[in-house]
């Protein structure tokens, strides 16, 4: 039996279906978006447990506790820690009863990993070895970008399930049938955000509330420039020139094989802060985007093609 990693981009609707399959035995632990404090990381995960924490009190302690009212022995360990060995108990307790495994999702794992990828490989670890003796069962669940590929290296390849964006004939009819929306003004919507399902209902929500297709265009591009932007990959951003270089060598051949997009790069750190952000990996939106802004990126417009990393 082995730990799984879910994979997809920004938007494929990873996190709506993981909660929906979520129920008993199911523990959903997300990522919060600071894990760079590993304390948040902690809470997040205690809270999922419904566990409490009493100020660095083992849960042991907290047991004396409540039956003796002892308050000794203070368990100084991290947080994370402490919630991981309570729910590997409550799995214990759970498949004695259940006879089978109980299964922790862990989402949005890329903010793990490009903070504490040390806390990430603990509980790669450690969900090889509880999923090898049939304790519990992992799910790692990230958008696509370095972190799969990290996780693949740094141990024994797992099953990846990739969620992808919906075909065309499938997101048709939700505009059309489900939302009820033209089949012209449905066609335009669909050639803005393709099959993204959380995109296209994003639109879909924005048309219906009486916008323009033009302001709903601008929105989406609006969103891509906030990761271009974040990705430092403007003008006067520190990663401008590669990212212009790159953008130039992708238009050319569509596509890069991962080794080769690392030559762009001296440290590994910046390559992966870069990936990270998944400006790179095709969406129809950022090629919109490069086409409406090509000035900034020296390029011309009508040489805009899909721009994928492998």
């Amino acid at each position: 039996m082995l730990s799984h990693v879910i994979c997809g981009e920004h938007g494929t609707g990873k996190t709506t279906l993981i909660r929906s399959a979520s129920g008993q035995g199911v523990i959903y632990v997300e990522i919060p978006a600071d894990a760079e404090d590993i304390e948040n990381f902690g809470i997040a995960f205690g809270k999922s447990l419904n566990f409490a924490f009493e100020e660095r009190i083992s849960f042991m302690s907290q047991l004396t506790k409540k039956v003796l009212g002892d308050t000794h022995g203070k368990d100084e360990r991290p947080k994370w820690k402490r919630a991981l060995e309570a729910f590997k108990r409550a799995s214990a307790v759970y498949k004695a009863k259940h006879n089978k495994p109980s299964v922790i999702i862990y989402d949005n794992i890329a903010k793990l990993a490009n903070v504490n990828p040390k806390v990430l490989d603990t509980l790669q670890d450690d969900a090889k070895m509880n999923a090898d003796h049939r304790e519990y069962i992992a799910v790692f669940v990230s958008s696509e970008g370095n972190v799969p590929r990290r996780m693949e290296s740094h141990s024994a390849k797992k099953p990846i399930i990739k969620i992808g964006d919906l075909d065309r004939n499938t997101s048709m009819e939700y505009l059309v049938k489900k939302r009820s929306i033209k089949e012209g003004d449905a066609k335009k919507l669909y050639d803005l955000v393709v099959g993204r399902i959380v995109e296209l209902k994003t639109v879909a929500d924005d048309f219906l509330a009486g916008q323009t297709f033009e302001v709903v265009k601008q929105s989406i591009l609006d969103e891509v420039e906030k990761k271009f932007q974040s990705a430092q990959l403007l003008p006067n951003g520190p990663y401008y020139e590669v990212g212009r270089r790159l953008i130039s060598d992708l238009l050319k051949s569509n596509e890069l094989s991962f080794l080769a997009f690392m030559k762009y790069f001296d440290k590994v750190e910046e390559l992966n802060e870069v990936l990270g952000n998944n400006i790179f990996s095709y969406h129809r939106s950022v090629e919109s985007y490069i086409q409406e802004n090509a000035n900034i990126f020296n390029i011309l417009s009508s040489h805009c093609k899909i721009i994928e990393v492998d």
